[in-house]
């Protein structure tokens, strides 16, 4: 039964999704805050934002790849700001190939880690293509697979690659995410530029290391959802050499999403307002809507 009502709630929120990209929909109603893949009422998935086009670029070469403990392979960016120097080149793509298409929620491995891989049906090697990386919440890597599977085609991610890590068995672990980051960009395309990150509740430790300290300057844009703990950039982003967009899902934690929002534009982030988010949901710690608007925000993000 519970299976049958998941299956229901996703169908229900998928018909609103797409009314909402036609522009027949507003804000999603309050019968849909219910969250999805569910086992014990903290951390779901699922809000409304605005929809943002997404944008191509051409394919380019990369550096290495990195040592086991997440450090990037040529060390930290350097801190005079110098473009040139970005880690990984502004305006480059990894390169990687060997690796299958489509994945459906695989499961696969890196070294130790294992990890849940989608890769989309029109992907093509020879297309620098956009990757989310993604820490789960205590639903777990499975639950949060299939819901991005459900919901990322109809809010604008329907191109995009996505690594998701279960944020329970990786929590506090920023390293794991990282390697899987090479993992896919050794064997996909992966645009350097379009690079994403979500931590979701359980997977907020882990994000945060990877996005703000381990990797800084390999994503485009990181948007900590369902907030557990605050934290900062470990560089300013002139001291990366661009300015990544970051912005933070409270689900009822409005100190620590009001600190790290706070964080991120004393560091240079591009931060657009309503930042944290604010819409529907933002009260509720798991809310449905408040993971839409977090997948919708990240449509059209680059580091350029």
């Amino acid at each position: 039964m519970r299976a049958i009502v998941r299956r229901a709630a996703i169908a229900t929120i998928l018909r609103l999704a797409a009314l909402a990209a036609l522009g027949t929909l507003g804000t999603l109603p309050a019968a849909c805050s219910g969250t999805i893949g569910q086992n014990n009422g903290d951390d779901g998935p699922l809000a409304d934002a605005a929809a943002r086009d997404a944008d191509d670029d051409a394919p380019r070469p990369d550096d290495g790849l990195p040592p086991a403990d997440g450090a990037a392979p040529d060390g930290p960016p350097p801190a005079d700001g110098t473009t040139a120097n970005v880690i990984p080149p502004l305006g480059g793509s990894s390169g990687g190939s060997g690796g299958a298409a489509p994945q459906q929620c695989a499961t696969v491995t890196a070294g130790t880690v294992q990890y849940r891989l989608i890769v989309p049906s029109g992907y093509s090697a020879a297309t620098p293509t956009r990757l989310l990386v993604v820490f789960s919440g205590t639903e777990g890597g499975a639950q949060m697979c299939q819901n991005l599977r459900a919901l990322a085609p109809s809010l604008g991610l329907s191109d995009v690659i996505a690594a998701v890590l279960d944020g329970v068995d990786y929590n506090g672990d920023g390293a794991a995410g990282a390697s899987v980051l090479d993992a896919v960009r050794a064997a996909y395309n992966v645009d350097n530029d379009r690079t994403l990150l979500l931590s979701e509740s359980a997977g907020t430790t882990a994000g945060e290391q990877l996005g703000f300290h381990l990797r800084q300057s390999w994503f485009a844009a990181y948007w900590v959802n369902d907030i557990t703990v605050a934290d900062a950039p470990g560089q300013t982003a002139a001291a990366i050499g661009f300015a990544p967009h970051g912005n933070a899902g409270p689900g009822g934690n409005y100190a620590d999403a009001q600190s790290v929002v706070d964080a991120m534009r004393t560091a240079g982030y591009r931060v657009t307002d309503p930042a944290p988010y604010n819409g529907t949901g933002a009260g509720t710690h798991g809310s449905s809507e408040q993971f839409m608007a977090a997948l919708q925000w990240f449509a059209g993000k680059s580091r350029l």
